[in-house]
């Protein structure tokens, strides 16, 4: 699929907000009121971003009892964009139509969520974003000598193309590509690692 991405990217006078299209949410801290119970929530990191394809099961578990209806009003929802916007900036996931309703986000990150037709906006938004186009917006809007940040508000405010037919088409496509490889690569990956197993066990035991 061919796509005039100079037509796409270049006439801002079409152009709208973020905002006009998404809500963005940032999380509260949530840390563990105790280390077992009821009200578990998985809290998504950085560390489970993956490098394509959608967010794995995040590894850390929290216990919020008394917190529980704040953090459900955070819990991320199928097709939303995740993009870091504290410490290493630009990294960016995509949740799942499969995803459970006890998965809040940390709160280095944003929550892109559409309004309407989530699932292909929201693969054509990180397709976006993934691009240099992203890179570059988002290395414009981070600020801070220590430790680099985005402002939501200025988040919120950046300009997208017009999310013409075509043009969530080319990106999806481009996500269907990236996800195949990827799941190639893993898969030939396991398929590395299990190549000493053919060795028979006399020549591992040393014999």
């Amino acid at each position: 699929m061919e796509i005039s991405t100079h037509t796409h990217l270049s006439d801002k006078e079409t152009w709208q907000p973020l905002s006009h299209y998404a809500q963005v949410l940032r999380a509260p801290l949530f840390k563990s009121e105790t280390s077992q119970g009821s009200d578990p929530f998985h809290v998504i990191s950085i560390m489970d971003f993956p490098p394509a394809g959608y967010l794995p099961e995040p590894a850390r578990t929290v216990f919020l009892p008394t917190r529980a209806d704040r953090a459900r009003q955070y819990t991320v929802k199928p097709y939303d964009v995740l993009i870091t916007a504290v410490g290493t900036i630009g990294q960016i996931t995509i949740i799942s139509e499969e995803c459970p309703d006890n998965w809040i986000p940390a709160t280095n990150m944003f929550v892109v969520r559409f309004r309407e037709n989530q699932r292909d906006l929201g693969r054509a938004y990180y397709g976006l974003m993934k691009s240099e186009f992203g890179t570059r917006v988002l290395r414009e809007l981070s600020h801070g000598s220590s430790i680099k940040l985005i402002s939501k508000k200025a988040f919120a405010r950046v300009p997208l193309p017009p999310c013409t037919d075509d043009f969530i088409a080319y990106f999806i496509s481009l996500w269907e590509q990236q996800e195949d490889l990827y799941t190639r690569s893993q898969q030939l990956l396991q398929e590395a690692l299990k190549v000493y197993q053919a060795v028979p066990e006399v020549v591992r035991k040393g014999a």
